[in-house]
């Protein structure tokens, strides 16, 4: 007789070891559990940082980290919805510091992550979610409109992965991960503002990647896919309204057109992030993750 084991890891809270035994009579499945080791917290006694953590990606990325151990400084400029975030990240056991900002305002990228520090003690990984969404079309766009756009997503990126990079060169090293988009690559004829912001994030992500990776830091972009988020719903609703058809049937025509022919969710999106944040991805840095479902194939 031969027998094969198989050590699976499933859930939080324990393990399922599944030994098939093989004979000429029977074949039979036994399911032992097993405590939780340590390999499930992998992100114990480090502190992450995450912008735009009130809702949407930014939520269940801090829930994720918070579930592997970790301690996650939440920032946000919508209190009510930050504060709830904090509730339920408590709720399951888990530590966190909220801070309210504009991480648009002078000065806040230093002051935010001093706070973080000064409430979780350190600073090990940054992640840079928070953005602002515009649909124009080329010949729509204002000035206005451009600076809002890339205040959030250029700018307070770059000097957040700056001030967090400082503190990690010290420190000996640690993880950025940036939100980009699959819009990048793609033709959009009314995302022209959102969709060069984040292309200027892939560039700030590799030539980061360049400059830290001797201080130990890794960087790195993920760029998500077609999600129910806050700011996706708004970009939908204005583009459903824009071609004058309903809601539903705009979102159809947006599913039909990715290979997998379904949608994304934020917590399938977050399992990237924080494989980005792990020992095992220690040796990837200046990639771009895409999670789109074939949407943006390369």
């Amino acid at each position: 007789m031969r027998s094969r084991a198989k050590v699976l890891a499933l859930g939080r809270n324990f393990r399922e070891r599944f030994v098939r035994a093989r004979n000429n009579q029977h074949q039979q499945l036994i399911v032992v559990e097993m405590p939780m080791t340590a390999d499930h917290h992998p992100f114990k006694g480090q502190v992450v940082l995450i912008t735009g953590a009130a809702q949407g990606l930014g939520k269940a990325a801090a829930l994720a980290f918070a579930a592997g151990g970790a301690s996650v400084a939440l920032v946000d400029i919508n209190e009510a919805l930050l504060n709830d975030t904090a509730s339920e990240l408590r709720r399951g056991g888990g530590e966190c510091a909220v801070i309210v900002a504009d991480i648009t305002s002078t000065g806040a990228a230093t002051a935010i992550v001093q706070k973080a520090i000064g409430s979780l003690g350190r600073l090990d990984i940054l992640i840079n979610n928070a953005a602002a969404s515009s649909v124009e079309a080329l010949l729509d766009v204002t000035e206005a409109e451009w600076d809002k756009i890339f205040a959030v997503n250029v700018k307070a990126l770059f000097f957040l992965l700056q001030a967090a990079a400082r503190v990690m060169k010290d420190s000996g090293g640690g993880r950025i991960v940036n939100v980009s988009s699959p819009g990048t690559r793609m033709t959009l004829t009314n995302y022209t503002s959102y969709a060069t912001s984040k292309a200027a994030v892939d560039y700030i992500t590799r030539t980061a990647a360049a400059n830290l990776g001797v201080y130990g830091i890794t960087v790195n972009a993920i760029a998500p896919g077609r999600m129910d988020t806050p700011m996706q719903r708004i970009t939908e609703e204005a583009n459903a309204a824009a071609a004058g058809i309903d809601l539903k049937t705009y979102i159809q025509s947006r599913t039909v057109d990715i290979p997998l022919r379904r949608r994304t969710t934020p917590e399938e999106v977050a399992e990237g992030i924080v494989w980005l944040a792990t020992q095992t991805a220690s040796y990837v840095t200046g990639n771009r993750l895409n999670i789109s479902g074939g949407l943006e194939l390369d």
